[in-house]
């Protein structure tokens, strides 16, 4: 049986994969544009990485359609050739071919239940901020860019830098307050200094500008002189000022259920919606698995393209009732609705099932 097990083994999984990637690459490629579009202020780094964090969050979906794809096609095969009926003639139940179409789909689903629960979150997050680390991380590394730095309200300039980093012939300005009062902090000094530099934090969150033989031009008291001053600025306010907040989708399941049990998530039931969703598409590629097998099989005399055809079903089903869950769980005020494609696709697949599987 081993045998039997491993051939049908190794056929079902080279086929998924290789079905697997060439749908990885169509998606990929189809999402260059968004990430060069999304990476605009960043360098070609992180067009690349932002294009494949967008493409991370079809990983799961892939695999369970190379999977489908692949168990289709390789039974088919099979059943064309006559494996399976020399099988049956051998007193061996189909069910003992379809084990190992049923063994990737478990593997699949395990591995697509940490993607779904844990990386996908993390690159949900992740991919709306590649371009803002990569600017504070341009401006910890490389300090400045040119010979002038503006950012928010505020405006500097330089004629030029020595050997230890510091500036020379510094001109600085503040905008205006938004309250426009001409007393408030910002409210648009001008300042001449003739040495600057600028201290990182070590966590680098906070950067700070050192002002040596500064004199005022435009303020209170015009033409004053001042020895030294300072300004503090924070690097995550201003690279991240018009950042995404974080929604569930950006949460991994235990941080979303612990805000759940702790009472302080504003929409438990989404929160749970999101998780038990996630659960159900860790499940497709084991529910897919014996579908695959049972469309391949009885495809016989109908050809390889057909059993494609006949495999689409099940994926225009499952998609469809993921389209129609989140209607019902706002009317109905019930999470596990999210279950609902793997309910419909199971209900519809176990009497089609049974009649091969029944021998």
């Amino acid at each position: 049986m081993w045998k039997l097990h491993r051939y049908y083994l190794r056929e079902v999984l080279i086929t998924s994969m290789m079905t697997f990637v060439v749908l990885f690459g169509i998606v990929l490629i189809a999402s260059i544009y968004r990430g060069i579009d999304r990476a605009r202020g960043g360098d070609l780094v992180s067009a690349a990485l932002i294009t494949c964090l967008w493409t991370a969050d079809t990983f799961p979906h892939l695999l369970s359609m190379g999977l489908l794809i692949g168990s289709v096609l390789s039974f088919a095969r099979a059943s064309q050739d006559r494996e399976i009926t020399a099988i049956r003639a051998a007193g061996i139940s189909p069910r003992v071919p379809m084990v190992a179409a049923l063994m990737i789909g478990l593997g699949f689903s395990i591995a697509g239940s940490y993607t779904q629960h844990y990386l996908i979150p993390w690159a949900h997050y992740y991919k709306y901020r590649v371009v803002s680390q990569a600017i504070r991380d341009f401006v910890i590394n490389t300090r400045m860019n040119g010979n002038k730095m503006s950012f928010g309200r505020f405006a500097m300039a330089w004629e030029n830098e020595d050997d230890r980093g510091h500036l020379h012939g510094v001109l600085v300005k503040r905008g205006r307050s938004p309250s426009g009062d001409p007393e408030a902090e910002g409210a648009g000094d001008i300042y001449l200094a003739e040495e600057a530099w600028l201290d990182i934090s070590p966590d680098g969150e906070t950067i700070t500008l050192q002002l040596r033989g500064v004199e005022t031009l435009l303020a209170g008291d015009q033409g004053a002189r001042i020895d030294g001053i300072s300004f503090d600025f924070n690097l995550r306010r201003i690279t991240e000022g018009t950042r995404r907040l974080e929604g569930d989708k950006d949460l991994t399941s235990d941080q979303l259920l612990s805000e759940v049990y702790r009472g302080v998530h504003d929409r438990p039931d989404g929160a749970r919606f999101t998780v038990h969703r996630r659960a159900c598409f860790a499940l497709m590629p084991a529910l897919f698995a014996p579908l695959g097998f049972c469309i391949g099989v009885l495809s016989r005399d109908r050809g390889r393209m057909t059993a494609l055809l006949f495999g689409m079903v099940p994926m225009i089903i499952f998609y469809g009732c993921v389209t129609l869950a989140p209607t019902l769980v706002r009317q109905w005020n019930w999470p596990p609705i999210a279950w609902l494609p793997a309910m419909v696709v199971g209900a519809l697949g176990i009497p089609f099932c049974w009649r091969l599987l029944r021998l």
